[in-house]
């Protein structure tokens, strides 16, 4: 893939026309600079949506950073809210293997998310 992201399997496959730069997405976009753009004034809107309109009054679960995470990029990446299943890097550090994000997604959510959300609970000082 791109000197970006170092990827291997299916979904790490450059977008044709992108010199390898860009991963393969639904929008037809070949620039690294434009799909940053892209991505970027989407996670505003995202952010928006979320934390202005529609967080939950409840301790968040993995299915809901999935379902941001589609609502973020589903309209630019087919594999958008899925468990990511391609090994991946970025500047020489490997991120945790796609075979153990399951578990490590489990962990995240019974260790962080039910303990620490929602954040209402707790005083300014900790939230920083």
């Amino acid at each position: 893939m791109s000197d970006r992201y170092q990827a291997t399997g299916h979904e790490s496959e450059a977008q044709p026309g992108s010199n390898g730069s860009v991963l393969r997405n639904l929008v037809g976009i070949t620039s690294a600079a434009d799909m940053d753009e892209l991505e970027l004034r989407m996670l505003g809107e995202l952010y928006d949506e979320v934390l202005f309109d529609n967080l939950p009054d409840r301790a968040l679960t993995v299915s809901d950073l999935k379902q941001w995470h589609h609502l973020w990029l589903g309209n630019v990446y087919a594999w958008a809210g899925q468990e990511r299943r391609v090994n991946l890097g970025k500047d020489g550090f490997q991120f945790a293997t796609a075979g153990l994000l399951p578990g490590l997604l489990q962990a995240f959510e019974k260790q962080c998310l039910a303990r620490w959300t929602p954040c209402d609970r707790l005083a300014p000082e900790e939230l920083t």
